[in-house]
């Protein structure tokens, strides 16, 4: 089997929208998109989708999620009840409030 170099064409990244909500109080999950050959990236609140008839064989999807900067953990996913529920946990086993850091990131 040859090693093949691979080359990053798109881009998706969970930039919330902090303003959301009709008091514009509330943190709304949307991506933020970019292709190779678009001009500038946009948002959309939709599910991703992707096509496999859209990209030839060999295409790897990469998703990278942010450590924590004290523990170097992910965000644990909310769970409660034996369920996992959507959205994170606020606050990383070790402290570090991930709530605050999506605020002062994003805003």
């Amino acid at each position: 089997m040859s090693i093949i170099k691979r080359r990053e064409t798109m881009r998706a990244e969970m930039k919330p929208d902090m303003y959301g909500g009709p008091e514009c109080d509330q943190m709304e999950p949307r991506w933020w998109t970019y292709a190779d050959g678009d001009k500038d990236g946009d948002y959309e609140h939709k599910p991703l989708t992707l096509d496999a008839k859209m990209f030839p064989p060999g295409t790897v999807i990469s998703i990278e999620e942010p450590v924590c900067p004290k523990c170097e953990e992910t965000r644990e996913p909310n769970y409660k009840n034996g369920k996992y529920l959507p959205g994170h946990a606020a606050k990383c086993r070790c402290g570090f409030n991930w709530d605050d850091w999506v605020g002062n990131e994003y805003s």
